[in-house]
């Protein structure tokens, strides 16, 4: 692994094509590029209402975004704590495997020891073997007897009774 200086950032108004962009990549990875719907002013009012509903962490080498962490704040009954979910964590290709996905996560940690989380969570495709891989050797769990459940706007809507 290349020892890069990566500096890690909260995301400001000025990044949001940025972030778009690497939602898009993202999505492209993630095979589902037909499902993005992201708009540049749905991103912002997520990103910089008050209270904001997410935050952006960026990875920066030498000044140019090459990864982001997406993330929200949740809350554990169980644990009776708040935890954090990261909704996405991606890295462009040519800098994965050289820290960059760990300095994100070590940040994201970071935010989450501070704020007294009791865990952060998040999905990984089970056929993204090199993510698992990734996610356990940064001392992740991966939880193989919960499934996600999903219900998107046309099953919110029926269950709703619109």
């Amino acid at each position: 692994m290349a020892n890069l200086d990566v500096k890690i950032r909260e995301a400001e108004l000025a990044d949001l094509e940025t972030i778009l962009t690497f939602i898009a990549q993202k999505s492209e990875f993630d095979g589902a590029k037909t499902l993005l719907a992201a708009t540049a002013d749905q991103l912002q009012q997520a990103l910089f209402s008050q209270p904001p509903l997410v935050r952006v962490l960026l990875a920066e080498i030498e000044g140019t975004a090459v990864g982001f962490a997406m993330f929200y704040a949740t809350y554990s009954s169980l644990l009776t704590q708040p935890c954090l979910w990261l909704d996405d964590l991606f890295v462009q290709a040519p800098m994965r495997g050289m820290g960059v996905g760990t300095a994100l996560l070590k940040h994201l940690a970071q935010i989450a020891e501070s704020t007294n989380c009791g865990r952060i969570e998040w999905t990984v495709n089970a056929k993204n073997a090199p993510g698992i891989a990734f996610y356990e050797k940064q001392g992740a769990r991966i939880l193989e007897n919960i499934r996600v459940c999903r219900m998107d706007g046309d099953g919110i809507g029926l269950l709703a009774g619109k």
